[in-house]
């Protein structure tokens, strides 16, 4: 089984941007977006991840990632939480060139919209799952506010059902701190689902990414990796060949 490595960018009004544990630092050298998503594939990137920082109130400018999109020769994931919530917001996600689009929790509140722009586009959608662990068990996390999104095995459930085709599953407790990541977590969600699993979250070493890709076999098929990159912790290089060779 293939498993990919998405080097993270973060934006947010142009600039690139770092999320630490649900609050917006910024990123003191590799500023510019294009330019960092050139770095990461002169380094061998096939896919980048984008997160665009509209929850955090930030605005989503379409315009401005398809420049950014038009200027790689790799594919992009893209998140934009709250501003895709409708068909409009969601031709306008698509038209920027990205091969894949996640939709946030805000759109989640709509079950029946996002099962059908799932069922629409079938190859491009996925569901965001940002989670906070709790004593009640993991629950997931509005991007960017901290109230509670509801539990999430319902909702697991719910796109399940829909045919959700990828989930991108980040514990928000560990997002930036290099902390390792959550990896009962993510076993546990693919316990509950057949569904192909991006994992993100507090991935800090070699040996931590390559504990996330030994669940390739259990439905998890990528890695979104950002401050370990950008603060030398390994490199993208190092982290291809780390899990090529899982």
């Amino acid at each position: 089984m293939s498993f990919t490595v998405f080097p993270s960018m973060h934006l947010a009004d142009g600039q690139n941007m770092h999320l630490v544990q649900g609050g917006v630092v910024a990123e003191p050298e590799r500023t510019d977006p294009l330019e960092t998503a050139l770095w990461f594939q002169e380094q061998g990137a096939q896919w980048i991840h984008i997160l665009v920082l509209d929850a955090w109130g930030y605005r989503f400018d379409p315009d401005e990632i398809s420049r950014l999109i038009d200027g790689l020769a790799v594919s992009v994931q893209l998140s934009c939480g709250p501003a895709v919530t409708d068909d409009t917001s969601l031709a306008r996600a698509l038209s920027t060139g990205c091969a894949r689009l996640n939709l946030g929790t805000v759109a989640l509140a709509d079950t029946h919209w996002c099962a059908e722009a799932i069922a629409h586009h079938p190859d491009r959608i996925g569901i965001t799952l940002p989670v906070r662990p709790t004593p009640r068990g993991p629950r997931l996390a509005h991007s960017g506010r901290a109230e509670d999104g509801g539990d999430l095995w319902a909702l697991l459930d719910r796109f399940d059902r829909a045919g959700c085709p990828r989930y991108a599953v980040t514990d928000v407790t560990r997002e930036g701190a290099m902390t390792g990541p959550n990896l009962d977590l993510i076993d546990d969600v693919c316990a509950r689902t057949d569904t192909q699993i991006v994992a993100a979250g507090g991935i800090a070493t070699l040996d931590d990414l390559r504990a996330v890709a030994a669940l390739a076999p259990h439905g998890v098929d990528g890695a979104i990796i950002g401050h370990a990159l950008y603060t030398g912790a390994f490199t993208l290089p190092q982290a291809l060949t780390a899990t090529t060779t899982t």
